[in-house]
């Protein structure tokens, strides 16, 4: 008899978040570094998307991408409006944001999120300012939206309304959990 393991439901929270460009205020007293760059990847690979997502989204159940086509992903990164950018600390990388601007004059975070072993250094308020940065310079976007849940990292949210970002919509979601994707290779 072959053990079937239950499926956990995961019940959770999803915040909606906005900010107008003219209301952008960057982060304070953010410490530069030196080596720290910022790698900006225009249709990047889904190896290598997925390589970022997966280090980043490990514990929060970033799983979105690993359940669905591959094509679907492969049209998202290979869209001119999809841009991925690194965070690359002394050579290697620890963090990344997609800025999707398919639907300007909205400009979407997509992605933002650090490596485990980088949290909590003020690497993402350092991150954020970069998100701004780039965002205001393209001169074309009004609004950034970003959204966030209560399975992320606990300092999201508070980091997303530390720089600004108001929260507009909330909605509650379930899930299952997903421990049967873990050891999955993306196909």
């Amino acid at each position: 008899m072959q053990h079937q393991e239950a499926s956990r439901i995961l019940n959770y929270t999803v915040s909606f978040l906005s900010l107008e460009t003219k209301d952008i205020k960057y982060f304070k007293n953010v410490l530069g570094n030196h080596a720290i760059s910022f790698l900006k990847a225009i249709s990047p690979n889904t190896s290598y998307f997925l390589y970022l997502y997966k280090e980043v989204g490990r514990k929060y159940e970033w799983t979105d991408w690993l359940r669905s086509e591959k094509s679907k992903l492969e049209s998202f990164l290979t869209d001119d409006n999809v841009i991925l950018y690194s965070l690359i600390l002394r050579g290697v990388p620890k963090g990344f944001f997609v800025l999707d601007y398919r639907l300007l004059p909205v400009c979407d975070l997509a992605y933002f999120g650090l490596f485990d072993d980088v949290t909590g250094k003020g690497l993402g308020k350092f991150m954020m300012n970069r998100v701004f940065e780039e965002v205001m310079e393209r001169g074309d976007v009004k609004t950034l939206t970003v959204n966030t849940n209560t399975l992320d990292h606990k300092s999201a949210l508070p980091l997303y309304q530390k720089a600004g970002f108001n929260i507009y919509k909330i909605e509650n979601h379930k899930r299952s959990a997903s421990s049967q994707l873990e050891n999955k290779e993306y196909l």
